[in-house]
């Protein structure tokens, strides 16, 4: 996807790290440096993600480019991850580097499978959209501005990649062994491709709305932290 996205000239500074196999259930993943995930930020910076860049980046330019990073970064993986229906998405496994980048680790649940009742379409906090600056400010207009954008070029490429997953189907990924037309059906119907652009934009913002305003998630948020720190 984000191959994809380039190639339009869209560069959503995205995290592709590469992941190796070694067997069926061992493999290297790399490294990403400098990042951190939102839960210790959460800790070490009382909840503001902005203090978290601000204090790696003490120049008021740098830190302009860092906020930039960090919106196109999160809208890249909203989009993302509500395609391919990533679940599980809490604040231990979404991680930002001290150069603004956002990106996202374990993918155990996918295909709209998540263990948590009632997950968002997508993983917007009000941490991340505080940082923006709020409804009213120029980050938050550009983080819709490219979720939009990003949503409507994948749509035009949903054929490749379906086809992709369906060549997947006998890979043995876990979520996927039962009934893998069922999930890939489900991956198909996140593209809305009966739409025209500007309603897929509108529909892809209500999906923003609708995370951003999601109760549950500050509940099982605050219970993965709470079981996070008893371990």
């Amino acid at each position: 996807m984000d191959r994809l996205l380039k190639t339009h000239l869209l560069d959503l500074r995205l995290t592709p790290y590469r992941v190796i196999a070694t067997s069926p259930d061992d493999g290297f993943v790399e490294f990403v440096a400098n990042s951190h995930t939102i839960q210790d930020i959460e800790a070490e910076h009382s909840k503001d993600l902005k203090k978290f860049f601000c204090h790696h980046n003490p120049k008021q330019k740098d830190q302009a480019e860092v906020l930039n990073t960090f919106v196109k970064s999160c809208a890249g993986y909203c989009v993302m991850t509500y395609l391919l229906g990533i679940g599980d998405r809490h604040l231990e496994n979404i991680l930002i580097t001290t150069d603004g980048h956002m990106f996202h680790i374990d993918f155990g649940f996918i295909f709209g499978k998540d263990p948590k009742p009632g997950p968002p379409p997508m993983k917007f906090s009000r941490q991340m959209f505080e940082a923006m600056g709020g409804a009213q400010s120029a980050h938050y207009r550009d983080f819709r501005h490219y979720c939009c954008l990003a949503f409507n070029i994948l749509r035009k490429h949903a054929n490749l990649i379906i086809t992709l997953l369906t060549l997947m189907a006998d890979a043995g990924i876990p979520n996927m062994m039962d009934a893998p037309e069922t999930h890939i059906s489900k991956v198909q119907d996140n593209f809305q491709l009966a739409l025209t652009d500007e309603e897929a934009s509108h529909y892809i913002l209500g999906k923003i709305d609708e995370s951003l305003g999601a109760f549950l998630t500050v509940v099982n948020d605050k219970i993965h932290s709470f079981a996070s720190y008893w371990k």
